[in-house]
């Protein structure tokens, strides 16, 4: 059988999560877990008098039962105020196997792409996350690909990590080298333009790069893409 599960993420402004888990944990969720990150909005200033501007972003995760997931998101989005302009976005993946919450009861799948409680069938509003892991420092260079090619922002993650080719050592201790992840949220209609324009940013195919890869999203809430108004 499998499992009617969902991972939802949010997306939010720096020190809004602890509303936003709260709502959440009122419309059925058990607990969530916060990563700190960074990144820009279509409708957030990359400078501010000449100076690049940083804006810390709290990225909220939690699994969750599908039967919830239209009242979860309602009150994430409310909570964070998501549909309004620069306040962040959420969306859903479907699990298919979800471990360590015994009590979340077994579901039959009922995989359906949905937006809010408006089913996306057509190909130009169903969505797609693509993630980008390279080297540290290269973010900046795949959100700007990635806006060249018609995204309208993304988040930036911290991490470490090493490949074939980035064995490191010093004075013997082996060294994981920094890495950024970006997650970048875009339609269908954009994604392949998007992807390419990375992979020729960053050269992804050269060792070492870093890698990318697309995971089809499900529900998406709090999301202000020009596309979905033309």
């Amino acid at each position: 059988m499998i499992l009617n599960h969902r991972l939802m993420i949010a997306i939010v402004k720096r020190g809004q999560s602890r509303d936003v888990i709260a709502a959440a944990k009122k419309a059925g969720v058990d607990g969530a877990t916060i990563i700190y990150g960074e990144g820009i909005g279509r409708n957030e200033k990359p400078t501010f008098l000449g100076l690049p501007v940083t804006h810390e972003k709290d990225i909220i995760l939690f699994a969750l039962d599908g039967d919830s997931e239209t009242a979860i998101a309602k009150a994430v989005s409310s909570a964070g105020s998501l549909g309004k302009s620069g306040h962040g976005l959420g969306f859903t993946i479907h699990l298919s196997k979800l471990l360590g919450v015994p009590h979340l009861s077994h579901r039959q799948d009922d995989r359906k792409r949905k937006r809010g409680l408006i089913n996306l069938d057509s190909e130009i509003t169903a969505f797609q996350l693509i993630v980008t892991i390279v080297n540290s420092g290269d973010s900046a260079a795949v959100v700007k690909a990635a806006a060249e090619a018609g995204a309208e922002g993304g988040t930036i993650l911290n991490g470490r990590g090493t490949g074939v080719n980035e064995q490191q050592k010093f004075m013997n201790f082996t060294i994981d080298p920094e890495k950024d992840i970006v997650l970048t949220l875009i339609p269908n209609s954009y994604a392949e333009k998007v992807v390419k324009s990375i992979e020729e940013a960053i050269d992804l195919n050269a060792p070492g790069k870093g890698i990318s890869f697309l995971i089809d999203v499900e529900n998406v809430f709090g999301v202000n893409h020009s596309s979905l108004r033309s």
